[in-house]
């Protein structure tokens, strides 16, 4: 195993444990030699013992006591002054005793007396008196006797490690608390405690003055990041971002939008009137813009200048139909000026499809190619004020066929070209209630709140008639939007839809597939600063669906919609494989701790192969999540670290 690959642990550890192991090992030498003394001296000892015994029973012998003798030397050896003995009168033998109660292991001919013989496991001693030979004698064996010592010690020994152990763990503990402290903050996704940690060691403290700058230089590198990205127009930092070298073209339809009468409403009216109504106009549009997959290039006073890639859609189609979602807007704002406003607000339109080359410039990227010319040149051809237009070449009539309805057409020779052009111009168009009716596919050009609206009834009709074809191919195109600012008339229809869904759904017109896809457009049409409660009251609800499908579907939208989703968490436990999964996944990007790690732990070592393929899953996810929203909790939390290194 690789050292990247090794599972790092805490430095109180590893400090503990290297001293604890030096300290073992240099101790257990000591106590080698101390024990090697003690077993010496206790064979002296117990030598010195037995020649004691038999000294002090010599009388008894020479008396011919021998009851008393042997009484006298069952006590001894029950107290361990010796472990064997034998009296002897020339061949006869008058008393004995040894461990194994075999007499011809000690009844020999003894030939030295008043000598200590010995080797590694015995010693003895024989005396003559008259025809007695008597002899006594004692066990020796080191390695037990060591032994013994050690057992007689251990409980010395385990105090002092345990005394030394904990005094060490305690100093270390004391001196690296600091970085313990950083160390657990750097590894949770709150950090808030970083401001307020104190340090007592001059290293603690410069490695938290480190790591406090850096939390700030990381917060505000992120906001510097966030207002040049805001401050360069999203068509060149898309392309910043594809990974592809400038210069490169590709095939797009260019848009240009521009406010009638602008230069008068500006001369007559004070700055800061029109701030404000340019400011909502330019919010509105920029939504709008952004829900038709536009790319906005440039802001001109009151001009916009967007494109839709080619890219598997018509553009061309999708330009008509934002320019008319911008048109209806800027209807809205003239509809909501003042008394006296004095002004129509009405704004025209252009688009062109062509080649748009993406250039590094001096002063930075930009885009070039005829269709900013063109759609330019289109857009001064406008002559009526009074009315919103959209103004395109002829040749895109196929295009846009059935979205709009052509009022004009103009031959014209446009300035810098050299061949005539004809222009169609179009002032009325296709309704979202027209195009459903007519094709639900068409709902992919009509992406306005207000057409949102239609589309929610509309297909909450065909629902309850029992009609589902319609909802699903509505449900293909709806999914791919994402509605990041809206009103609250768009996301109360879609509360109402949803739950309109749902109680066909309990009485049987709409199946179980329809309510669990419905439930999944929640986080795609409602932002969450227009989640109020009763879209959470009917999305609680579904958790208690019988359907897996339902229930997972919820678990993972509540996880986007609802600020706190800790009823959530018991749906970690559930029997269902999706919906167990969901419920980790969801409760795992908000925090990853003990319980949902183990309980992923459980899935990768399942022997199912689909707990499995869901664990891995969940890990992956989280891991990429984590690693792309908090790198410092993505290198830093053990429980991901581990969970991570199971799948690698």
């Amino acid at each position: 195993m690789s050292a990247k690959n090794k599972r790092s642990k805490s430095v109180v550890l590893l400090i503990v444990g290297v001293f604890w192991l030096a300290y073992i090992i240099s101790s257990s030498i000591q106590f080698y030699f101390n024990v090697r003394d003690l077993t010496e001296k206790e064979i002296l000892r117990r030598q010195s013992q037995m020649q004691f015994v038999q000294e002090s029973f010599t009388p008894l012998v020479i008396t011919e006591n021998f009851a008393l003798l042997k009484d006298r030397l069952e006590n001894a050896r029950k107290i361990h002054l010796i472990d064997f003995y034998i009296l002897q009168n020339g061949t006869e033998v008058v008393t004995w005793y040894n461990n194994f109660n075999n007499l011809e292991g000690i009844n020999v001919d003894y030939q030295v007396f008043n000598q200590l013989l010995q080797n590694d496991l015995l010693a003895f001693r024989t005396v003559k008196l008259m025809d007695y030979r008597f002899t006594t004698g004692v066990f020796q064996d080191r390695t037990e006797i060591m032994k013994q010592n050690i057992w007689l010690m251990k409980g010395m020994i385990l105090q002092e490690l345990i005394i030394v152990t904990l005094m060490v763990g305690l100093v270390v503990y004391l001196f690296l608390k600091d970085i313990i402290n950083l160390t657990q903050i750097l590894a949770n996704r709150d950090r808030s405690k970083l401001a307020n940690l104190k340090s007592l060691s001059k290293e603690g403290q410069t490695l938290l003055t480190a790591t406090q700058s850096y939390e700030s230089t990381k917060k505000y590198l992120e906001y510097e990041n966030r207002y040049y990205s805001d401050s360069l127009t999203p068509a060149i930092l898309h392309e910043m971002k594809s990974g592809q070298k400038a210069p490169y073209a590709f095939q797009s339809t260019m848009i240009r939008v521009d406010l009638n009468g602008y230069t008068q409403i500006f001369l007559d009216k004070k700055d800061e009137y029109v701030t404000e109504i340019m400011n909502t106009y330019f919010i509105k549009a920029r939504e709008l813009i952004e829900r038709y997959n536009g790319l906005i290039y440039q802001y001109v006073g009151d001009e916009i200048v967007f494109h839709i890639k080619e890219d598997k859609q018509n553009s061309q189609a999708l330009a008509l139909a934002c320019l008319r979602s911008v048109f209806e807007a800027a209807q809205q704002i003239e509809a909501s000026l003042p008394e006296g406003a004095d002004h129509y607000f009405k704004v025209k339109g252009s688009f062109v499809l062509g080649k748009i080359r993406f250039v590094n410039q001096d002063s930075g990227f930009a885009l070039s190619g005829l269709p900013l010319i063109e759609s330019a040149r289109l857009l001064s051809q406008v002559d009526d004020k009074a009315s919103s237009s959209v103004t395109f070449y002829a040749e895109a009539a196929d295009s846009v066929e059935g979205l709009c309805t052509v009022s004009d057409t103009k031959e014209t020779l446009l300035k810098g070209f050299s061949k005539p052009s004809t222009l169609f111009r179009a002032k009325n168009f296709t309704t979202v209630t027209e195009a459903l009716q007519k094709d639900v596919s068409l709902l992919t050009y009509f992406r306005s709140d207000e057409d949102l609206c239609a589309a929610y009834e509309f297909l909450s009709a065909e629902i309850e008639s029992g009609k589902d074809q319609s909802f699903f191919t509505a449900f293909g195109i709806l999914k791919t939007y994402k509605v990041r600012m809206s009103g609250d008339m768009q996301a109360e229809a879609f509360t109402s839809f949803l739950r309109t869904i749902q109680n066909a759904n309990k009485t049987g017109k709409a199946n179980d597939k329809v309510l669990s896809a419905a439930i999944s457009l929640a986080s795609n049409f409602v932002p969450s600063y227009l989640v109020k409660e009763s879209l959470l009251e009917v999305l609680s609800s579904c958790l208690e669906h019988a359907d897996p499908r339902v229930q997972a579907n919820t678990i993972i939208v509540l996880g986007d919609l609802a600020e706190d989703i800790a009823f959530l968490r018991r749906f970690v436990y559930s029997k269902n494989n999706r919906v167990s999964a969901d419920a980790l996944l969801v409760s795992g990007k908000r925090n990853i701790d003990k319980e949902l790690a183990e309980k992923l732990k459980e899935y990768l070592d399942s022997k199912n192969p689909l707990f499995q393929a869901s664990g891995r899953f969940v890990v992956r996810s989280l891991g990429e999540h984590y690693k792309n929203t908090d790198p410092i909790f993505f290198e830093t939390n053990p429980m991901l670290k581990d969970l991570l290194r199971k799948i690698s």
